[in-house]
């Protein structure tokens, strides 16, 4: 286990810990079955995502509560027709195949064990009970002392504000934390504009150019924090048994 606790770690949540595609994916060909629908599954599913994208950016931006959101994402994806009680049903449906399928990435225990030495935090964009939930059923949820979510604090990713708010719950300086997650430009982005180190987690496998603190596994990441918590340590802090 890694123990250099001059730093926080943070995460992010969906395509970081949880393969929310696969998961989105079974609960749309179980919302499409129960439906009674014949057409490809993957037609629905790519209106599920662009309705996901317009609509929850409304959310983030206030224009929408929660469940507006979603009962406008299934009236673009489904049935512009659906009414409020039938889209909520839906929504329901949804949820319970999409938080039965969540699964943790092969990577992620191993990565949590050798970082246990740090403390390690929670920054996502949604809401508490569905995201502590995901990682509840996966038996994760207690190894992170801080959740920083959009809809408890008002502010999302990109935003700094948000990292501010989850700096400061660990009363940490963002010059001392790190941040993962799966998209470049709301998380590691997000992150460095803060003045956190944001590390771009790009799993489809080949570096981008240009593009600094990249891996493409979790398993990569408890060597790029050792470097980072090293480089943050003074060297007069370390004393002689410190010194290479």
């Amino acid at each position: 286990m890694l123990s250099l606790p001059v730093v926080v770690v943070f995460f992010d949540i969906d395509g970081t810990l949880i393969d929310h595609d696969s998961a989105e994916r079974t609960a749309v060909s179980a919302l499409s079955d129960s439906l009674g629908r014949t057409g490809p599954v993957e037609t629905l599913l790519e209106s599920w995502k662009t309705a996901f994208d317009i609509h929850y950016a409304r959310y983030l931006a206030g224009e929408l509560t929660l469940q507006q959101q979603r009962r406008e994402r299934l009236r673009d994806a489904l049935d512009p027709s659906l009414s409020d009680a039938g889209a909520d049903h839906l929504s329901a449906l949804y949820l319970h195949h999409y938080l039965a399928a969540c699964q943790l990435y092969p990577d992620v225990r191993e990565c949590l064990e050798l970082l246990g030495g740090f403390p390690l935090g929670i920054i996502s964009n949604g809401d508490r009970v569905q995201q502590y939930e995901k990682l509840s059923r996966n038996g994760i949820a207690d190894r992170f002392q801080s959740w920083t979510l959009s809809a408890e604090c008002g502010v999302a990713k990109p935003s700094r504000a948000i990292f501010d708010l989850a700096c400061a719950s660990l009363q940490s300086r963002p010059s001392q934390a790190v941040y993962v997650g799966d998209r470049l430009d709301v998380d590691a982005e997000g992150a460095r504009n803060a003045g956190l180190h944001g590390i771009w987690l790009h799993r489809a496998g080949r570096r981008a150019s240009k593009v600094q603190d990249q891996i493409h596994s979790l398993g990569d990441l408890p060597a790029l924090i050792q470097e980072i918590a090293r480089a943050a340590i003074p060297l007069d802090s370390l004393g002689e048994a410190g010194r290479p």
